[in-house]
């Protein structure tokens, strides 16, 4: 791993504008903004990005970058469609905002007014649960609950078995106290929106946000046939090497031809261009370019309002140089070096997005990425939005490529050694059908002296179990891309029923993949569970 050592004297790089050191620091030019991104996305193996950037009243870059596929290249350009991740959920925010403009919501409002059929795991939270704790992470669940039911894709859950599924997911923080990043409680959001307007989430979105400001390249839902031919699909690195493995494409076509649970949480399509324009409009009080209005100033400064605070380390107060953290209403919100910053970050496997505004520099950077290199988001968060706030610089792509490794150095994530203290289990007594109330079945089962585990519901959740101690399995995915193999370990309920709980294997696994919320008891009628088949998205 290679270390650097932090220059504070005021170094000119060959770019053409302070990477390191705390001089007066202007904003760079287009060339050298240009130069800079095409640096990052080299060193860090993206194939394609679009970036925007707006400032004080003009356009300082609307560009794409590199390819929407490496094994059928296609220029990206400024109306590529990416994936927005969860970048979404300002769409359902201000979806929301209008609700409660035309008089049909309350942000106080109590969901189960609205949805009847919404519960949570405690009988008090769930009739105290208000519109604005939907939004705001702070609802008592833990990081990623119930992610697994919008991911890996494809699955087959619904937006029914989210609703449902909340009920029994474990409470394990303090109700309106905690932050706990979620996205189920934005689906049930989606939901809420469909109840009150009468329409489905894409459609509302689409007839009442996007089409009023002419985003021409924004889906809400699926991705209509003929704008296809310009969709950025995501990659990734199949393997680290010398040269920092290949890049290959990581489940292609991510737009669908459904709709899918996910998406107001983060499953909208957009270009930078028009990506832009929506950012534009929040920085002008919800007036839109054309003049008119699309939500109240009103709306616009609550939906920027923090409401719940968010874990702000030493080392992120002095590198913002900020004072506070939170989240506000499908937004984040930050002081850096004496602004206010409102952004939010989207990610999905191979795709990455930002958003980001500074009020007070009428300031809007949108950057869209199509492979999951975190160390090239957050040097192209920093390296761009930095000099537009006088900040002292340095080399952020070396800053971050020293915390996240370089393609062909990367940081591996800490291994968790095997459970131990669990119930010995035959083989054949572990073999069958389990069930997770809010998961649904998994089956395992013997193939020619193979231990094999099953996901009926998310088919890419299949792999080979192998015993590491009494009643304590390993198993790994056939899919290699998801870094997430788990431990699996046995018990007993009370009445004898086989229980199975799991964890993750590495401290590096995604919070989504919430394995420590499964559940499963052992019920009868194995014989009738089918096996799924794994099929890419259309």
């Amino acid at each position: 791993m290679r270390r650097f050592t932090t220059i504070t004297l005021c170094v000119f790089s060959s770019l053409g504008f302070s990477l390191l050191g705390g001089c007066d620091n202007k904003p760079p030019g287009e060339a050298d903004t240009v130069a800079y991104i095409e640096k990052v996305l080299d060193q860090e193996r993206v194939p394609g990005a679009a970036v925007a950037i707006w400032h004080r009243g003009e356009q300082v870059l609307m560009k794409g970058f590199g390819v929407t596929n490496v094994d059928n290249p296609r220029p990206v350009d400024e109306h590529t469609l990416f994936k927005l991740a969860s970048t979404s959920k300002a769409f359902t925010t201000a979806a929301l905002g209008l609700l409660v403009e035309e008089g049909k919501l309350d942000w106080d409002g109590r969901v189960v007014d609205y949805l009847p059929q919404f519960r949570m795991g405690d009988p008090w939270i769930t009739a105290e649960f208000r519109v604005v704790d939907l939004l705001t992470h702070r609802s008592g669940l833990g990081p990623g609950a119930g992610d697994l039911m919008l991911w890996p894709q494809p699955n087959t859950y619904s937006r029914e078995d989210v609703l449902k599924g909340i009920e029994f997911l474990p409470i394990n923080r303090r109700f309106r106290a905690d932050y706990a990043y979620d996205n189920l409680l934005y689906i049930v959001a989606g939901e809420l929106i469909a109840a009150v307007s009468g329409l489905s989430y894409e459609d509302f979105v689409q007839q009442e946000l996007l089409a009023p400001l002419a985003l021409g390249n924004c889906y809400a839902g699926p991705v209509p046939a003929d704008a296809r031919t310009n969709l950025a699909d995501p990659h990734r690195l199949e393997a680290t090497g010398a040269e920092g493995g290949k890049l290959v494409v990581d489940t292609p076509n991510l737009a669908g031809f459904e709709p899918i649970v996910l998406a107001a949480a983060g499953g909208m399509h957009c270009s930078a261009s028009d990506m832009l324009t929506w950012l534009r409009t929040h920085l002008a009080g919800g007036q839109m370019p054309s003049g008119n209005q699309l939500f109240t100033q009103q709306t616009r400064d609550r939906l920027w309002r923090p409401e719940t605070l968010m874990p702000l380390s030493e080392s992120r107060a002095a590198r913002d140089g900020g004072h506070f953290y939170a989240y506000a209403l499908g937004w984040r919100v930050q002081d850096m070096h004496g602004k206010k910053v409102v952004h939010h970050t989207g990610s999905l496997s191979g795709m990455y997005a930002w958003a980001a505004m500074v009020p007070e520099e009428d300031l809007a950077i949108v950057v869209l990425m199509n492979r999951s290199a975190g160390a090239a988001r957050q040097a192209l968060i920093y390296g761009l939005l930095k000099p537009y706030l006088n900040a002292p610089e340095k080399d952020w792509l070396a800053y971050f490529q020293q915390l996240y490794g370089t393609p062909t150095e990367a940081v591996e994530p800490e291994a968790l050694t095997a459970p131990v203290g669990f119930t010995r289990v035959s083989t054949p007594e572990l073999l069958g059908l389990y069930r997770d109330p809010w998961f649904g079945d998994i089956k395992i089962v013997d193939e020619q002296g193979v231990l094999r585990w099953y996901a009926l519901k998310s088919p890419r959740l299949a792999g080979t179990m192998k015993a590491a101690g009494d009643g304590v399995w390993g198993v790994d995915w056939d899919d290699r891309s998801l870094n997430a193999d788990a431990w699996v370990m046995a018990d007993r309920t009370e009445s004898g029923v086989l229980l199975l709980t799991m964890q993750a294997k590495s401290r590096g696994t995604d919070f989504s993949y919430d394995f420590h919320d499964l559940r499963f008891e052992q019920v009868s009628g194995a014989e009738s569970a089918e096996i799924p088949v794994v099929s890419s998205i259309q």
